[in-house]
């Protein structure tokens, strides 16, 4: 660790440690009630488990952490997570991915929220963040599965699951706004209210957010959003919830110096409802009923002339939609043993003519059959394992295993090891992208720039760890060392051939006939260690940090440097007078690209940012203002050097009742 990094550490360690002490002295009694709970992990193998017990490395980001961060989207809060890079394309376009590996359009994790898969494998991309109808504000915790957890959630599993979990309708307030404004256009509005019908509680979430993007591109956006849950407690022993939203997405996007990618705004609309019912049977056994249907649609049409009287047509317009139901049984069959397991379909159905050449639906049908176990063999070991059995249409069988056994030396310590195989199936447009473009008037082919891509496998991680954790105040502040070796195999790569078009004739265009594909030509072993720490004496107080140390050998020279050798963070906050917060995060990421060509490979960059707020209640409203500052350090870049990220002062107002 360098010195820089060294004295950043000091420094936050000597301001927290008195005002911890402060704010200790000063916690309420609903605060203590907090910290007695025991810490625990609800997603890591779909039973609910303290985190020394769970098969793996989880970072949990909860409420109070989420509303100190100061972030506007899940996306920022996932550099506080060892590991990730994160990114941005242009203002609407956030990146973010595990342990590199990735383009413009990360396709290796997973993203839930309440239970739905925000996973959207059907054209290039796998999460789309802007795509999302939750309001940070309705978010309870967040839980970051770091490595793969496809005996769990399945193949889109494949190098970490992020799970989202929003706040029940009854324990949010029943009123509340939100109201920002900041440099570089930053603006947002949310408006929220929550009901009671009897035994039915309903919270309606309306919001609208933008910027002006990252210089000096035109990427400006809005980003208009509706988010609904109900809760609805049929009986004591039995309730269903009801998840409702919608996203409006128009941002600004091509270059002025691009003929065939002009300025223009592209418009994206999505659209879910998912309905989850559940019943306890026992003490500790349940089952639970998940049907959800999301619809996706972009608009992005435009024409280029050629000549006075010739031009090409432009018409990347999609549309996808989404069915998928899931059943999940969850039994005690002895007291020292705990299961999971349940089934799902899902179908997708998407279409595009200009990225698969072809006016007809293609359409996927998913199965899967799944079981996680937890044995509590002693008091000082416990097993955990795991299998997802998945069938799609066009790839056949594949089955992704999991066991894990933590030894708990003392207990306050535990010790860890893991070994799972994952696959990812493959996206549509890695299949079948044929995206060929003619002149408007004479029909001739001009370019076709990918041809599909028969014959590919899924690829396949085989991830091999080991780890320790120690927890102090009954898990409230601890420490997790893991250290992990990831073999990846099948991994696609691209190359170029000849157009497999029928009607090559170009006349019209330099093209030279060739077109990109893609092929099971690569690999990558990953191995690296990431460590992270916590101190929380009290619920708004802490001081915490990361280091991550990764290495990648592959024979594709993109992924060898799509991470970077070193990342570190530390961020703390808490309350340095009654009534006043400050937090502050700093990280560190080393020099790396995504993958670009080698002239867009990003320097070592830092930042730091910095939020104050005051809280205040007054005639049964609770109110909090505050003022922050992204990026305080110099303009930097994280995803291409020509596209640098402002520093941004900003001003916020809550307002609940």
């Amino acid at each position: 660790m360098s010195r820089h990094h060294a004295s950043w550490v000091a420094a936050l360690a000597l301001a927290a440690s008195p005002l911890s002490s402060y704010a200790a002295s000063d916690a309420v009694a609903s605060e203590m009630s907090f910290l007695d709970d025991i810490p625990v992990v609800l997603s890591a193998a779909r039973l609910v488990q303290p985190l020394k017990d769970a098969p793996g490395a989880v970072t949990v980001i909860d409420r109070a952490m989420i509303r100190a961060s100061g972030a506007r989207d899940v996306a920022e809060l996932l550099a506080w997570v060892p590991g990730f890079q994160t990114g941005r394309k242009n203002g609407s376009t956030a990146l973010t991915t595990y342990h590199g590996l990735s383009d413009d359009a990360p396709r290796r994790m997973l993203v839930r929220v309440d239970g739905r898969s925000a996973y959207s494998p059907y054209f290039i991309s796998g999460i789309e963040w802007a795509k999302l109808s939750v309001d940070i504000d309705d978010i309870e915790r967040i839980e970051v599965f770091r490595g793969s957890n496809a005996a769990a959630y399945g193949s889109n599993a494949f190098l970490g699951v992020v799970n989202i979990i929003t706040r029940p309708a009854a324990d949010t307030p029943r009123y509340r706004v939100r109201f920002t404004e900041g440099e570089n256009g930053i603006q947002e509005r949310v408006l929220s209210t929550r009901q009671q019908f009897g035994d039915l509680t309903a919270r309606l979430t309306v919001g609208r957010q933008g910027d002006n993007g990252l210089a000096p591109i035109d990427d400006t956006y809005r980003n208009q959003r509706v988010d609904a849950r109900i809760d609805w407690q049929l009986t004591p022993d039995q309730e269903v919830e009801f998840h409702l939203g919608f996203v409006d997405n128009r941002a600004r996007t091509g270059e002025t110096t691009d003929i065939s990618n002009p300025p223009r705004t592209i418009d994206n609309y999505t659209g879910f409802g998912q309905v989850r019912w559940r019943k306890q049977l026992d003490l500790g056994d349940e089952i639970k009923a998940t049907y959800f249907h999301q619809e996706e649609r972009s608009d992005d049409a435009y024409f280029v002339p050629l000549a006075p009287t010739i031009g090409v047509s432009f018409d990347y317009g999609n549309r996808s939609i989404r069915d998928d139901l899931e059943f999940e049984h969850l039994l005690n069959p002895r007291s020292d043993l705990r299961l999971a397991w349940g089934v799902g379909l899902r179908e997708d159905r998407i279409s595009s003519h200009q990225f698969f050449n072809t006016s007809d639906n293609i359409v996927i049908r998913h199965a899967r059959v799944f079981a996680n176990a937890e044995w509590q063999v002693s008091p000082q070991w416990t097993l955990n394992a795991g299998a997802m059995l998945e069938k799609t249409n066009d790839t056949g069988r594949r089955i992704s295993p999991r066991f894990a056994a933590n030894f708990h030396i003392l207990s306050n310590t535990t010790v860890r090891a893991a070994i799972s195989r994952a696959y990812r199936n493959l996206t549509p447009f890695e299949r079948q992208a044929d995206m060929r473009f003619y002149e408007k008037n004479s029909g001739l082919l001009v370019q076709q720039s990918f041809q599909p891509s028969p014959g590919l496998q899924p690829e396949r991680v085989t991830t091999r760890e080991i780890g320790i954790r120690q927890e102090w105040q009954s898990g409230r502040s601890n420490m997790d060392l893991r250290l992990f070796d990831e073999r990846i195999e099948n991994l696609l790569r691209r190359d170029t051939t000849a157009t497999n078009a029928t009607d090559a004739r170009f006349p019209l265009s330099t093209w030279n006939g060739d077109s990109t594909r893609y092929y099971n030509g690569g690999y990558a072993r990953i191995r690296g260690a990431e460590l992270t720490g916590l101190y929380r004496p009290t619920h708004d107080t802490w001081i915490g940090g990361h280091y991550a140390s990764l290495d990648i050998n592959s024979n594709d020279e993109f992924a060898d440097r799509s991470a970077p050798n070193e990342q570190f963070s530390v961020f703390a906050a808490a309350q340095i007078h009654p009534g006043w917060h400050m937090s502050l995060t700093h990280h560190f990421v080393g020099s790396m690209q995504w993958y670009t060509q080698e002239k867009n490979r990003l320097k070592a960059y830092r930042q730091t940012n910095l939020r104050l707020a005051h809280r205040f209640s007054t005639r049964g409203v609770r109110g909090e203002i505050a003022v922050g500052v992204q990026h305080w350090t110099d303009a930097f870049a994280d995803y291409l050097p020509s596209l640098t990220r402002p520093t941004q002062a900003y001003a916020s107002l809550r307002l609940e009742y």
